[in-house]
């Protein structure tokens, strides 16, 4: 990073930093005029009332339905901070073309209302110098206020624009906000940017959201806000997408070509994902001698979109405000709200996504991880996800014996039974059961040799069915193990050909320390324990500190203990047995916190975190979401 990237970070920052003035050059403004002018427009006028056709509008909108989930919430919550009277904000696509506008009740009925509608288009041909148009223009954000206008018509208002870029550096929108106030203008273009750089960081977040995205600043601090720099790595340590923050952070290292991680930064890529893995916020060097703070950015494929609550009427075109794709959006966000947890991490993510593509591949899924990891909900899940309501069964391979399994597997009509078109009219077996489905091989490890060749004969045969020809064929097949495919491979009690049919796509499930999402993996089991306790955030913090030799079982146990001894609805650290980090006598709370539990456990959470994070005032508030004065008030005696 040199002497010229760290001016540009400044000038950067300070162009984003809310309520900073940002000013438009008269030059851009002369220059938009002189050009307004070309067109044959008269500023004494009116501007030219350019909107598209209904068929048009509907080809637009689709287009642009994919950005608009991002923008949508930004949009309304730009909407209630600007909150005044006569004003609106509105999104336009990447031609000027307005998608949807929020309007208060005056605007509405005012002209600039009635003419900033869906499929209206604002581009400096058609209305003259304005903030949407200017900003089209030069690719950067705009204020265009009263007289600035090139209409006179317009010259009440005051018109704040930026634009939106996608990962590849292409604006793809942009956001609109109008009032007739003069005054906190710069305040104002503030908000616009702060909620295009929010879709802009959510745009890139979803583009890569097969990588590890990872966040770094110069200053800790600002890690939470939309300055941060984001890098999308892939499991080998190369940059895949850099967005601009990291662009300007890195400037003269080159990363607009494929990089890897170990030739922008100083430490091995293996080395910085561990840590960042363990949610732990590092301190590291790139290659020109600059340090940076880095964290790992959640990873997820949740969208925040709630279009349905923000539809406004428009009367000028009532059939553009009804949009029945949102709907698809809703049903999708209901899906995600229920999705399971335990198995949340990004690196297993990967796994399932490789292994989903398997399946279709009529491949089997190996699935090895340590005991209590939660190979058998990875195996539930991804049946969900390939078959959904279809049944899936459970074979325990260490407790089959040579001497009675053929009647488990096949029931009382044998092996020779499964391989008929006819089926029996009472199949008792757990083979029978899974046709149609998924079957489950757990610990298969411990299969003995001959259940194994009968097996192998099976899943051999199984290969070899087609759906539409033969109805006794098992859809998908899992196989779960507590040691690797190399070491099952180089093991002397396991077939060759029964191995060649379990291992396919692999699917390694992380021990729980390990897990990235430790807390959402925490408290979704909490949710399944009891929907109506909920962790406080001490609590959630020993729990993650601690070893869990026995995985989530072993977490289980300990959150439903915690349940029962608890006399409230929170649960709070003291409930954790077997914690030896958790003391109340190395942390004393203050004398005004100690007579209410809510009250110490806060006081004790802040002056623990204060210390841990070695007295760091700032890096407290960020993680704790408080002031800085809430946090001096309790730590005057440490």
């Amino acid at each position: 990073m040199n002497e010229n990237s760290i001016i540009n970070i400044v000038e950067f920052e300070a162009q984003t930093a809310l309520g900073t003035e940002i000013k438009t050059s008269k030059a851009s403004l002369d220059d938009s005029w002189r050009r307004s002018s070309s067109f044959g427009l008269d500023p004494n006028g009116k501007p030219v009332d350019a909107v598209i056709s209904e068929v048009d509008f509907y080809q637009v909108n689709q287009k642009n339905e994919y950005i608009k989930q991002f923008v949508m919430p930004e949009l309304e919550l730009l909407y209630n901070q600007i909150a005044g009277t006569n004003f609106m904000v509105a999104y336009a696509d990447n031609s000027g073309i307005v998608i949807d506008a929020l309007r208060d009740e005056e605007f509405k009925n005012s002209d600039a209302g009635r003419a900033v509608v869906p499929g209206s288009i604002w581009t400096e041909q058609y209305r003259g110098t304005n903030a949407l148009g200017l900003c089209l223009h030069t690719g950067s954000s705009q204020i265009v206020a009263g007289r600035d206008h090139f209409f006179r018509k317009l010259g009440g208002l005051s018109c704040f624009a930026a634009p939106i870029y996608n990962p590849k550096n292409e604006i793809v929108g942009m956001i609109d906000a109008t009032s007739d106030a003069s005054s906190r203008q710069h305040h104002t273009l503030a908000l616009v940017k702060l909620a295009c750089m929010n879709v802009e960081n959510r745009l890139f977040i979803d583009e890569f959201q097969g990588f590890s995205v990872i966040s770094f600043h110069a200053r800790h601090e600002y890690l939470s806000t939309t300055s941060v720099a984001l890098l999308a790595i892939d499991e080998l340590g190369f940059i895949e997408g850099a967005n601009t923050n990291a662009q300007i952070m890195l400037n003269g290292l080159n990363i607009s070509q494929k990089r890897h991680f170990g030739d922008v930064f100083e430490i091995p890529f293996s080395n910085a994902i561990t840590r960042l893995g363990s949610n732990e916020i590092i301190r590291i060097h790139d290659v020109m001698g600059s340090a940076v703070f880095m964290e790992l950015s959640e990873s997820t494929n949740k969208r925040i979109v709630e279009l349905n609550s923000i539809k406004k009427t428009n009367s000028l075109m009532p059939k553009f405000q009804s949009y029945p794709e949102q709907r698809n959006v809703s049903e999708k966000q209901k899906s995600e709200c229920n999705f399971n947890y335990i198995i949340e991490d990004s690196g297993l993510k990967k796994h399932l996504d490789v292994a989903g593509k398997a399946l279709k591949q009529n491949l089997c899924i190996y699935i090895e991880g340590p005991r209590g990891s939660g190979k058998k909900t990875t195996a539930i899940e991804l049946h969900r996800r390939f078959l959904n309501s279809k049944k899936i069964i459970e074979i325990k391979c260490d407790l089959l014996s040579e001497d009675s399994f053929e009647s488990e597997l096949f029931g009382d009509e044998g092996k020779l039974a499964f391989f008929r078109q006819n089926q029996p009219a009472m199949p008792k077996g757990k083979l029978y059961k899974a046709i149609g489905g998924s079957l489950f091989l757990k610990n298969v490890e411990h299969t003995p040799l001959k259940i194994q060749r009968v097996l192998a004969q099976v899943l051999e045969a199984n290969q070899e069915f087609k759906i539409e020809e033969n109805t006794n064929k098992v859809r998908a097949i899992f196989v779960s193990s507590r040691i690797s495919i190399a070491d099952l491979h180089a093991s002397q009690k396991m077939d060759p050909i029964f191995l060649e049919n379990i291992c396919g796509a692999n699917v390694i499930v992380p021990s729980i320390n390990q897990r990235i999402e430790f807390k959402k993996i925490a408290t979704e089991i909490l949710r399944q324990t009891s929907s109506e306790h909920k962790f406080s955030q001490m609590a959630l913090n020993v729990l993650k500190e601690m070893d869990w030799p026995g995985q989530i079982k072993q977490l289980k146990n300990t959150i439903r203990l915690m349940v029962a001894k608890s006399n409230g609805l929170t649960l709070h650290a003291e409930l954790i047995e077997g914690d030896q980090n958790f003391n109340l006598d190395k942390v004393v709370p203050c004398f005004s916190c100690a007579k209410s539990p809510i009250k110490k456990e806060n006081c004790i959470l802040i002056k623990k975190t204060f210390l841990d994070s070695g007295k760091n005032i700032s890096l407290v508030s960020r993680r704790l979401g408080v002031s800085r004065n809430t946090i001096y008030k309790h730590i005057k005696a440490l």
